[in-house]
Parts: C-alpha cells; structure tokens; sequence
C-alpha cells in the first residue's frame, strides 16, 4: 500500500494521510497525530470548474457550433471531463495541501434552535 505524505499546516511536520485522527467520522475533521491540530483538505476548485466551463464553450463555439441549445448541452457533456483531467493535472503536479481548518458560521437553523432552547437570553420584556 502506497503512503501519501503531507504537510500539517500548523506543526509543519509530514504524516501519512492515512494516519490522520477522525474523532467524529467523516463530517466531523481530521487532526494532525502530532500536534492535534484541526485541518481541512481542500475540494474542488471553483476556477478549475470556471476554465473547463470556458474551455467547453470556447472548443463548441471554435468548432462552429451556433444553436443555444446545442452549445449548452454540449458544455454540459464535455465539462466534466475536461474538469476532471484538469482536476487530476493540478493534484499531480501540486499533491495534496492541507489548510488551517477555519470554523464554519452557525446556520439559520442552528441560531433558531440555540434561541429555543435559551429564551431567557432572547425575550424582553417591557418594564
């Protein structure tokens, strides 16, 4: 079985992926086995998925196809492909890098249930 060593953003230190702590699951982050830090490995990048969208269109539109219909249905269909090539070139040259992990802002669903269970701290009365 083949290692994948990477950097922890906050220690520095190189680990094997595979040995990334996982407390809480998949959802729940990866910390470094060294200095128990929380990090974040990146997904997809949105001007990977903009230039392969441009690629597209600009290969349909050289080609000499005119129709609105055609050229998006077609963008659609070589999208992908062109965005998973241009995915798989950018983690072979590049590997993959770890960031600081960055917390997350609470949802419209997780402040309504924090003010349900606490409304005490959200209630004012009239004096």
């Amino acid at each position: 079985m083949a290692e994948m060593l990477v950097h922890c953003p906050t220690c520095e230190e190189s680990f094997d992926l595979a040995a990334r702590e996982r407390p809480a699951g998949a959802a729940g982050g990866s910390f470094c086995p060294h200095c128990h830090e929380r990090f974040a490995i990146p997904g997809p990048s949105k001007t990977i998925a903009l230039a392969s969208l441009a690629i597209a269109v600009g290969f349909l539109a050289l080609v000499g196809v005119r129709s609105i219909i055609v050229l998006a249905v077609g963008s659609a269909l070589l999208w992908l492909p062109i965005s998973l090539f241009l995915g798989a070139a950018r983690m072979r040259s590049k590997g993959v890098v770890l960031r600081k992990w960055k917390p997350r802002r609470r949802t419209f669903f997780e402040w309504l249930y924090e003010r349900d269970t606490t409304p005490a701290l959200f209630d004012k009365k009239p004096r």
